[in-house]
């Protein structure tokens, strides 16, 4: 061992410290410590024995979607306060479907997307957004938000106002695998949104913008969330079957009822106990005695119901500035969010539609007209003629 030649140079100098202590005598030649044995052999590995390489290390697990599609919906929120239209567009995927219900057309595409946000942008300077309640179940997001701005622009024939202008809107989202929205539904109230461009007196209130995180409710997997979503689908059987009363005993006594179209008080607090819901159901029900009612998809999410719907049905009585039509409207599309009680009763009832959806059947704009041309002494010139050579 190599500790036995240490041990004897060690042994080696204590012995002439020693000697010089006694006399200062030189001590005899010492003789030269014994070689240290060789170091035990350590037989080489062969190649048959010898361990193998390290391995690559397995790649990360993919993340799953209750992780991807919160920073898709944070990365959309970023990208629409920079006003980077593009980059927001790059959340959805190549072939997505946008539909912005009563707004026009959906827009296909990343392209289309793009436009539609930076028209925005360009409209409405300072435009910002603050998501208030995000409910995800499986690939499925649905986003409350509120958003600002200033009219700096002309839209929808309205020259720039510079009026503050906002409003809440629902996004219904539906993700790919890898995180990116393939498809979204959109509900916001655009008559709203041209009142207060137009500065009218009975415009809604312009929304004030939370800095605060936003609610984020997550499907629990549970035959209660089944359970809630069936409850959510027996309103609209009820409100289908023309009974102002029925309907009005679906609300707990201390219920809130909002809606961000007129028929709900649209431009001041949501409507606030089963009397005064009372009343608003009623004006609803003689505006539409007929309605019909179709569920498009429900969700059960940690004690909210989310159903998407339309109404179907013929506008016999007032509807908010509208007077009586006799006109049908069909697939007239909302969104609500609820709440039950315990016992089984509307607790807190959110609902989003457009507005602008209904009247454009009720009241179709009409069509630009085309002025004839005017002859210098004021008559109309009659269309030349040909000659016949």
């Amino acid at each position: 061992m190599r500790s036995t030649g240490v041990l004897a140079l060690m042994t080696t100098t204590l012995a002439f410290g020693a000697l010089a202590a006694c006399g200062g005598e030189q001590p005899p030649p010492a003789s030269p410590p014994p070689p240290a044995p060789p170091p035990v052999a350590t037989a080489a590995a062969s190649p048959a024995t010898a361990a193998p390489a390290p391995s690559a290390p397995p790649p990360a697990p993919k993340p799953s979607l209750a992780e991807l599609i919160p920073q898709t919906l944070q990365g959309i929120g970023a990208a629409f306060n920079a006003h980077d239209s593009k980059k927001l567009a790059s959340f959805f995927t190549e072939d997505a479907t946008v539909a912005d219900y009563g707004a026009g057309a959906p827009s296909h595409g990343r392209d289309e997307a793009a436009h539609a946000v930076q028209s925005i942008f360009d409209t409405f300077s300072e435009a910002r957004l603050a998501p208030t309640r995000v409910w995800i179940k499986g690939n499925v997001a649905v986003m409350e938000v509120a958003w600002t701005g200033t009219m700096t622009g002309d839209m929808l024939g309205i020259k720039a106002s510079k009026k503050p202008v906002g409003q809440y809107r629902v996004h219904i989202d539906w993700f790919s695998d890898d995180g990116l929205i393939k498809e979204e539904h959109q509900y916001a109230d655009v008559t709203g949104l041209v009142a207060q461009m137009s500065a009218k007196k009975n415009a809604p209130p312009v929304p004030t913008l939370t800095t605060n995180a936003p609610e984020v409710h997550y499907a629990k997997g549970s035959p209660d969330d089944d359970k809630i979503a069936d409850w959510a689908k027996t309103i609209d059987d009820t409100m289908s079957k023309d009974d102002a009363k029925a309907a009005s005993e679906l609300y707990a006594a201390e219920a809130e009822l909002s809606a961000n179209t007129p028929f709900a008080n649209a431009s001041g607090p949501a409507v606030k106990g089963s009397k005064d819901i009372a009343k608003t159901l009623a004006t609803w029900f003689r505006a539409f005695p007929d309605q019909k009612w179709t569920v498009a998809n429900a969700w059960g999410i940690d004690g909210f119901a989310i159903v998407e719907d339309s109404l179907t049905g013929t506008q016999k009585g007032a509807l908010g500035t509208l007077p009586p039509s006799n006109k049908p409207v069909s697939g007239w599309h909302f969104v609500e969010i609820a709440q039950p009680t315990a016992d089984g009763k509307v607790q807190h009832l959110w609902s989003y539609g457009n507005l602008a959806e209904a009247t454009t059947q009720i009241s179709p704009p009409k069509a630009p007209t085309v002025e004839k041309p005017v002859a210098r002494g004021g008559a109309a010139e009659a269309p030349e003629k040909k000659s016949g050579n």
